[in-house]
């Protein structure tokens, strides 16, 4: 019996007899040229919470990485050619959301280089924030730290004197949610470097982007953010 997460139809295009499946749809955001922004419409429907999560199951079953990287890329394209239409509040929940899938994407390829290459562009070139409550900074404060702001505008704090009262909130980096998994594939990197990681790290697809191609395109993402 088939998926029904995995082949329920999804309606990119009304005028269509047959809706896509998952799979089509995900062939559909990859097969215009990556230059081309995505329409307004399959943007819409795709970063619609039932049609994401089902894409993002879709490429998990498949082990399709570099497919979702690149659909992580153009829907971050068309993020910013719709911002005027996602308002500031959607703009900023859905880079948050496909900034992290482009990293969970290199992540999941275990390709180490590049997520860490990817990582530092995201963080030195977006501003989006979370809230916190400002107790954080009692618990974990050394960490949390670099990626708070300030009030003008900038990001990094001085740890709180002690004894002191930290506020009730604080804005945190969006990133400060991935240190952790940051800090142990540093750590696998470097065990594969030395030579003592015991198991062998997958390969690289022969037509995946190279990290240059994703640090470029990361960047061509940010220049058009002004």
């Amino acid at each position: 019996m088939p998926d029904p997460i995995q082949s329920a139809p999804v309606p990119i295009d009304t005028t269509q007899e047959e809706p896509m499946t998952i799979q089509e749809w995900l062939n559909h955001l990859l097969s215009r040229p990556a230059a081309d922004p995505i329409d307004w419409e399959t943007y819409r429907v795709t970063m619609g919470d039932s049609t994401w999560k089902r894409l993002c199951r879709e490429i998990d079953v498949m082990q399709a990485y570099d497919d979702g990287l690149e659909a992580g890329l153009r829907l971050l394209q068309a993020a910013q050619h719709h911002r005027e239409r996602l308002g500031g509040r959607g703009y900023q929940a859905d880079q948050i959301l496909l900034y992290r899938s482009v990293l969970s994407m290199l992540d999941k390829a275990e390709r180490w280089e590049a997520y860490l290459a990817a990582w530092e562009t995201i963080r030195t070139h977006t501003t989006h924030c979370l809230p916190l409550r400002g107790k954080a900074l009692l618990e974990d404060g050394a960490r949390l730290a670099p990626f708070v702001r300030r009030a003008d505008g900038g990001f990094g704090i001085l740890p709180l004197p002690y004894g002191a009262a930290p506020p009730t909130t604080i804005d945190v980096h969006f990133l400060h949610t991935e240190l952790r998994r940051k800090t142990l594939i540093e750590k696998r990197m470097a065990r594969a470097q030395a030579g003592t990681l015991v198991s062998d790290r997958r390969p690289v697809e022969r037509d995946a982007l190279t990290g240059e191609e994703i640090q470029a395109r990361l960047g061509q993402i940010q220049e058009s953010a002004g």
